[in-house]
């Protein structure tokens, strides 16, 4: 299947945070672009537009806090706008693609429940370091730390790393501590 247009990318983009509201800017760029075809370029392009012309609106969430990680708190939700385009263009999907969308869009809810439990934060200390928060609420084994590292490239990694090695890094640690 070849590449589609800023319009095909649209529409989309429209349907999938209609049925994944809340979905984070990162996950739906990696979304699309492993599942539906559309390049960088074109997602980007799509969804400036789709944020400037009042169709998506986007808030902030806690997953990180700080200035250094752009674009990673932004969560995406249709506005009114938006659900009446949508709406008005649903009769010129295709039912393949619709299934195509809802599979994608399942996979969105998946990695959002999985992860809504998952928090990382860093913050600038007063003696210029970078304290580093991680919580893990998953599996009923709550879990937090908070570190202090030299720098932000570390501090960067270690919020970026949480998610992938929370559940693991989070029992290993409880383990090696108590010996059990």
């Amino acid at each position: 299947m070849s590449e589609i247009s800023i319009a095909e990318s649209k529409i989309q983009i429209l349907y999938l945070v209609d049925r994944a509201p809340g979905v984070s800017y990162h996950l739906l760029m990696e979304k699309c672009m492993e599942s539906l075809y559309t390049d960088f370029f074109t997602f980007s392009r799509a969804y400036e537009e789709l944020i400037s012309g009042n169709l998506m609106d986007k808030s902030q969430s806690g997953a990180f806090a700080g200035d250094s990680v752009v674009g990673s708190t932004e969560n995406l939700t249709l506005t009114d706008g938006g659900r009446a385009v949508l709406k008005d263009l649903m009769s010129s999907l295709s039912a393949s693609l619709i299934q195509h969308l809802n599979e994608t869009a399942d996979t969105i809810i998946e990695e959002v429940s999985k992860n809504s439990g998952i928090t990382a934060s860093l913050e600038l200390t007063e003696d210029n370091k970078y304290r580093v928060n991680l919580a893990y609420k998953g599996d009923g084994k709550p879990f937090s730390a908070t570190l202090t590292v030299d720098d932000e490239e570390t501090a960067m990694k270690l919020c970026k790393n949480w998610k992938e090695c929370c559940t693991k890094a989070s029992g290993e640690l409880i383990k090696l501590i108590t010996g059990s």
